[in-house]
């Protein structure tokens, strides 16, 4: 029986792509290509390579369900935080660990007082994307807009933000805020539980 006939991506590649196996009379194993005086094998290949990689890289395209709870409060963050609800942003989304820009609730609300002091009046989401680090740990990142009440921005770029986040009996907390440019690029997929 011949290569051919067992092997359908051997089809695919000599019919296709030019690829064949080099004779076993040759003394050579391996594949070549052959040369195409139009060069359009060489250019099918080498997209079709180029499609593998992306894809391999990017990952799937749908949302990570293990971390399906921490994106919900962290779009609940969002909420709270354009609602400037300091007391509620306390007790249901923070439980930082010592040495955070925000060290109690009063430090907090302080914070939205300068903000609104610059003409802050709420934040406009734009992503928000999580992922397991283990189960109890989780890596989130925000990108959003900071608007005036006319809804033109406060700051002339798109803003981004990273935070750490502990589970607890109580549930998903941000333990830490982590500086993080908006022009950073950041992308996990939760680990698999053991």
């Amino acid at each position: 029986m011949s290569r051919t006939a067992i092997d359908p991506l051997l089809t695919f590649r000599r019919t296709v792509l030019g690829l064949s196996w080099l004779s076993s009379h040759s003394g050579r194993r391996g594949m070549e290509i052959h040369k195409a005086s139009d060069g359009w094998r060489t250019v099918a290949f080498a997209a079709i390579a180029g499609i593998v990689v992306v894809a391999a890289t990017r990952g799937p395209a749908r949302a990570d369900q293990p971390a399906s709870a921490v994106e919900a409060l962290m779009a609940e963050y969002t909420r709270l935080w354009s609602a400037k609800d300091a007391h509620a942003i306390w007790t249901k989304v923070y439980r930082l660990d010592p040495g955070q820009t925000f060290r109690s609730e009063a430090d907090l609300s302080a914070g939205f007082a300068r903000l609104e002091a610059q003409g802050y009046d709420h934040s406009d989401l734009l992503s928000v994307r999580g992922c397991l680090l283990t189960p109890k740990v989780a890596l989130a990142v925000l990108r959003f807009r900071r608007l005036k009440s006319d809804g033109a921005p406060l700051v002339a770029r798109d803003l981004a933000s990273a935070y750490l986040l502990r589970k607890f009996e109580d549930g998903w907390r941000v333990t830490t805020l982590l500086p993080f440019s908006s022009s950073a690029r950041l992308d996990c997929t939760s680990a698999s539980e053991p």
